[in-house]
């Protein structure tokens, strides 16, 4: 261990029960002159080279995954519990955010402002865009403080999918096409994670077009049941299928697990087409919070990205198995400005307004009047 993270509380806790305290640096010497008595497990897919030369010409190893992994990622009662109401209070703070850059864009249209304007008009930029959100999950209770850095981004740097804006690079927002926003807190019961990609002007038949597929997508898995046993690649190729159909793809997973007030990407769980060599997969199981997160980006243009976690939890028992599905927690609405019903079939549509009115239903009590008046019109059945 790093010798400047240890406090007496913890040098004291350590000598009484018997821990060893070494320096972090001496790791790799400690473990080439160590000798185990049994085997040693490892797991070959997150542990270093260095460390598996180590072990494979001295030790009798056993190749499995870490079992602190599984027992992380499946989250208990308690867990789901504060997960359920800190992601309300988060989608609550994302519909006020998106709720000022929708009344922001409209004024700037209406009015013919080249640029978006916050509350003190002055122009809204990608990174003050960014700390607006920020500020608003600050004042969350239990707010801890962010669980990445926020990405915002406009027109060709939405289509980089970890773009960064600093308050010394970044864009001006001007009132057309999109403002993708992927954001996340920690807080004292949860780890958070949501992009939603806004529509604040004038968009093309394309880019409705795209949208409305990446939204489908998101749809599908966002409430899709499924047989005990489905790994992620079976998911993965559910969820791009209304992608797929158009012949339109996307470089990254569809999803990745998320921890408990830990990290933002955790194991072992993702939705990812099965790469050679990556490992076994892990089964889906109740417990599991997992992202959603389909998207299209066409380079030098722009960049969509709609992203909400689901809870994985047991449906139902028959004579053909275990059922699971997924349950979302994430509830904040899919900008309907940018919709084109014409690439939405009629189960598309029917889970598009099913979600949005419970994305009403849950939020609108904990908005201002103004703002549940807007979300009501946001959450209309189309």
């Amino acid at each position: 261990v790093q010798d400047s993270e240890l406090t007496e509380e913890t040098r004291t806790y350590a000598e009484e029960n018997g821990i060893t305290l070494e320096p972090y640096e001496s790791f790799y010497d400690e473990l080439e002159h160590t000798s185990f008595e049994g085997g040693v497990l490892a797991d070959k897919y997150a542990v270093s080279a260095r460390i598996m030369s180590v072990l494979d010409k001295s030790m009798c190893v056993v190749y499995a995954i870490n079992p602190t992994t599984l027992l992380k990622a499946v989250k208990n009662p308690v867990e789901i519990k504060n997960s359920r109401k800190y992601y309300l209070l988060d989608s609550a703070a994302v519909c006020r955010f998106i709720y000022r850059i929708k009344k922001s864009a409209q004024k700037a249209m209406e009015e013919k402002q080249t640029v978006l304007t916050d509350e003190n008009g002055d122009p809204l930029t990608e990174y003050s865009a960014a700390m607006m959100l920020d500020g608003l999950r600050a004042q969350i209770d239990g707010f801890l403080g962010l669980s990445f850095g926020t990405i915002s981004a406009v027109g060709p740097n939405a289509a980089m999918a970890h773009y960064s804006a600093s308050e010394d690079n970044c864009a001006v927002i001007e009132p057309h096409g999109f403002l993708l926003v992927d954001s996340g807190g920690q807080y004292y019961g949860a780890t958070t994670d949501i992009t939603r990609t806004i529509a604040i002007g004038d968009l093309t038949p394309e880019m409705k077009r795209d949208f409305t597929l990446v939204a489908a997508a998101n749809l599908r898995l966002l409430t899709l049941k499924f047989p005990k046993g489905t790994t992620g690649s079976q998911l993965d190729f559910l969820t791009r299928a209304p992608l797929h159909a158009h012949g339109i793809d996307f470089g990254h997973g569809t999803g990745h697990g998320i921890g408990y007030i830990l990290n933002v990407h955790e194991g072992p769980q993702r939705i990812a087409p099965h790469r050679p060599g990556a490992g076994p997969e892990t089964a889906f199981v109740p417990g599991m919070i997992t992202s959603d997160e389909p998207g299209v980006y066409r380079e030098n243009e722009y960049g969509i990205r709609t992203e909400s976690i689901v809870l994985s939890v047991r449906d139902e028992e028959n004579e053909f198995g275990i059922f699971y599905r997924m349950d979302p927690l994430t509830f904040v609405p899919i900008d309907l400005d940018a919709i084109d019903p014409a690439y939405l079939d009629s189960g598309d549509l029917e889970r598009l307004n099913a979600y949005h009115k419970e994305v009403y239903k849950k939020v609108a009590p904990l908005l201002t009047e103004e703002e549940a008046a807007w979300l009501k019109e946001a959450t209309r059945e189309i």
